[in-house]
């Protein structure tokens, strides 16, 4: 899934009553939040990198496009990251 479909598909959630708690959270809370559930994914892993690896060495197809999906994310909240340390 793309960035620009991930975020279509945040925007709908939000746009949910059942989800409307996360239209009230700032952008660093939501990435705090985001981070946490990465963790808790990571979490039977011996790191964030091996659970990607492992996701990306699977034989499931579903498993490597959730790798690369972890991977945008990541790469993306860290260019906002460096985008906001550069201002």
């Amino acid at each position: 899934m793309r960035i620009k479909e991930i975020e279509a598909k945040i925007a709908k959630l939000e746009a949910s009553p059942r989800y409307s708690g996360l239209a009230r959270l700032s952008d660093a809370d939501l990435d705090r939040q985001i981070v946490l559930g990465l963790n808790e994914m990571a979490a039977d892993w011996p790191s964030f990198g091996a659970m990607v690896s492992g996701l990306r060495a699977s034989p499931m197809p579903a498993d490597k496009d959730l790798a690369g999906q972890i991977e945008a994310i990541v790469s993306d909240w860290q260019a906002q990251q460096r985008q906001k340390a550069a201002q």
